[in-house]
């Protein structure tokens, strides 16, 4: 009985993985849209040299420099950056701003979408089922032990009398 509705839970586990990864696709092909408006690309210029470089969370080495960029409504922008260690006043890179060229993270590709999609379609089944069979191994550990000591029960009132018609 354990392991049927194991397996049915696992089902719908799979079903509801499904339905929440469709859903969070969605939502992410919304968030590309609306940060693929709102976002630009644009060319900073390093006004002075790169700091000392540190570790990203990516673990790639970067610094931080001034720089100046034209925001996209023409407005002329300055502040630090993130860039390579390599880089050198004078230089420029590209970044991307917000609609007023203030500076933020690259708007949200494709692959990210997928992954997200397909990290909470199959996350939600995968987690479900190791709750499950974690549920039917503690059931078949604890009917086990159960069925032990009703066997050692009914041997000590057998053993007895076996052992007296063995002779």
């Amino acid at each position: 009985m354990v392991r049927l509705a194991a397996v049915l839970g696992v089902m719908a586990a799979i079903v509801f993985g499904v339905m929440l990864g469709i859903r969070e696709y969605g939502n992410g092909l919304r968030t590309e849209a609306q940060q693929a408006r709102t976002r630009h690309q644009v060319v900073a210029t390093l006004a002075g040299d790169v700091t000392t470089p540190r570790l990203s969370v990516a673990g790639a080495a970067v610094g931080h420099a001034q720089a100046t960029w034209m925001a996209p409504d023409g407005t002329a922008r300055t502040g630090v950056i993130e860039v390579s260690p390599s880089r050198h006043a004078g230089e420029t890179v590209r970044i991307w701003t917000d609609d007023k060229g203030v500076i933020t993270p690259r708007p949200q590709d494709r692959e990210t979408t997928v992954v997200a999609a397909l990290t909470v379609g199959t996350g939600v089944p995968l987690a479900a089922a190791a709750m499950l069979a974690l549920l039917v191994t503690g059931t078949r550990l604890v009917n086990q032990r159960r069925a032990r000591r009703v066997w050692e029960a009914q041997w000590t009132v057998v053993e007895p009398m076996w052992r007296i018609n063995g002779r």
